[in-house]
């Protein structure tokens, strides 16, 4: 099977991802001339427990949709689409209906403040629905309009949420710049959906379809999203709003490097699931494909954590060996994510819910005794430490199924970035000139060692440019694969 498609879905999620990020790197530059690190820490917590309430409802809506969905889609089945998603949504808005109401008199319970309650219920419910229009289009391989409902949110989250802060309204500035950014994202998904499904009465029966396929992930899922945010809360918890800030901070500069593998490999979920042979091939070009791309850009933040950090203010800088601990995950990422997606796509549901435990309850167990010892850097630890624990599984799990998972190359693919990172922060390098011989050098060596072949850069390019745009780079492209193989 040809990844072109699949690249060029994932890179549309990453543009998105990325674009998104990079504005809200910019919106908290400009916050931090507002409000305090404590301030964002408080706001992360509220984040944090809206994230928390919503896992728990989704009932892994979302991720059976997504399998469903591709499976319909593969086999040009338009009315099953129709039907599938229907009561996908349907099911969805019902159960996120009663999940509000829950929130509300919960958090009365709980003695939370009455506008936190209200920007609680709110923010569940905005980030809830949504979530089987972006199942949708994943199916479909339509990203772009999930690119630009995160780029039209993230812009409208910076200007709006700044003009909130100027206006003096510091947390309550914060939260409303998360409502409003949540309010047109759903707007633009909800607009974009027309020509592309067609609703039909919902079915029951088809809903419970849904909801037995992403049971198995919804499981792992859960743990996974407990695993996460429970650091951010247990920072909160044993160290206070102002480094919860900061660890906060660096847990998103960490989350935006891991958005590249995870969107390549992400996508490899619905297609898989509508592929009747060439799984495992496939599977093993996404994973390479996905370390090609992100180990390199790992030990760039590996090697230099404090730049981005730095811009946000000196207050920041400490959270950098936060920050590389974290990184460090993202070389475990492409295998565990690409053998996730694999045996989701062959329905081995137990398969699932063992990778997803594995990867996720150590986290939940180790944050408390790790946090309280290490405060933000036991986070971290306990966070990385989850994809350790994933890695053995795979190991038991891939012989099950006769999966090839290609350790040695792997090992290959994150051994030699960071082994050229170090070399590169020890001689005390420029962190710009430092970044390009990361980069480079990396990719060099990937290919002159013929772990990247010409057929892999192909697809790559093919992915992302057209025939046209290849033909005029042509000439100039030829220089640039003499360099890469020395041929």
């Amino acid at each position: 099977m040809s990844l072109s498609r699949v690249v060029r879905g994932s890179l549309w999620l990453y543009i998105g991802g990325i674009g998104s990020s990079a504005l809200g790197y910019i919106y908290w530059l400009l916050a931090s001339q507002f409000v305090a690190a404590s301030t964002v820490g408080s706001a992360a917590a509220v984040v944090a427990i809206v994230t928390l309430i919503t896992s728990v409802t989704s009932l892994g809506i979302p991720s059976g949709t997504m399998r469903l969905l591709g499976k319909a889609h593969g086999y040009k089945e338009r009315d099953a689409l129709n039907l599938y998603f229907s009561s996908s949504m349907g099911a969805t808005i019902f159960i996120f209906a009663i999940a509000s109401v829950l929130t509300v008199v919960l958090c009365s319970l709980l003695g939370i403040q009455g506008s936190d309650i209200l920007f609680i219920a709110v923010l569940v419910i905005l980030g809830g629905w949504p979530s089987v229009l972006v199942s949708l289009y994943q199916s479909i391989l339509q990203t772009h309009i999930i690119a630009a409902a995160n780029l039209v949110s993230a812009v409208f989250r910076l200007a709006l949420g700044v003009a909130y802060l100027y206006l003096g309204l510091n947390f309550v500035g914060v939260l409303l710049a998360f409502v409003t950014s949540a309010l047109i994202q759903n707007f633009v998904l909800l607009i974009s959906m027309r020509g592309r499904v067609t609703i039909v009465r919902p079915s029951a029966k088809k809903a419970g379809e849904v909801i037995r396929a992403g049971i198995p992930d919804w499981v792992p899922s859960l743990v996974s999203t407990w695993g996460t945010w429970l650091g951010v809360l247990g920072v909160y918890g044993f160290s206070g709003s102002s480094t919860t800030g900061t660890y906060y901070i660096a847990f998103l500069m960490a989350s935006l490097v891991f958005t590249l593998p995870n969107s390549i490999l992400t996508l490899m979920f619905p297609l898989l699931s509508g592929m009747e042979d060439g799984r495992k091939r496939a599977t093993n070009r996404s994973v390479k494909l996905a370390f090609t791309i992100s180990a390199p850009i790992a030990a760039v933040g590996i090697a230099y954590p404090y730049v981005p950090l730095s811009i946000l203010g000196a207050s920041y800088v400490p959270a950098s060996f936060t920050l590389q601990l974290l990184l460090l995950g993202v070389f475990m990422t492409p295998i565990t994510s690409g053998f996730y997606s694999l045996v989701y796509a062959y329905g081995k549901y137990r398969y699932v819910t063992l990778l997803g435990l594995a990867l996720n309850l150590p986290r939940v167990i180790l944050y408390t005794p790790l946090v309280s010892l290490w405060g933000e850097s036991g986070a971290a630890v306990a966070y990385t430490s989850g994809f350790l624990f994933a890695l053995l599984a795979v190991l038991v799990l891939s012989r099950r199924i006769s999966y090839s998972v290609g350790w040695k190359s792997s090992l290959l693919f994150c051994l030699l970035p960071i082994l050229i990172a170090a070399i590169v922060a020890f001689a005390k390098i420029n962190w710009i000139l430092g970044t390009v011989v990361i980069l480079f050098v990396s990719i060099l060596a990937f290919t002159r060692l013929g772990m990247v072949t010409r057929e892999d850069i192909k697809e790559l390019v093919n992915s992302i440019l057209s025939k046209r745009q290849i033909d005029a780079f042509y000439p100039y492209s030829r220089y640039l694969l003499q360099v890469l193989y020395g041929e």
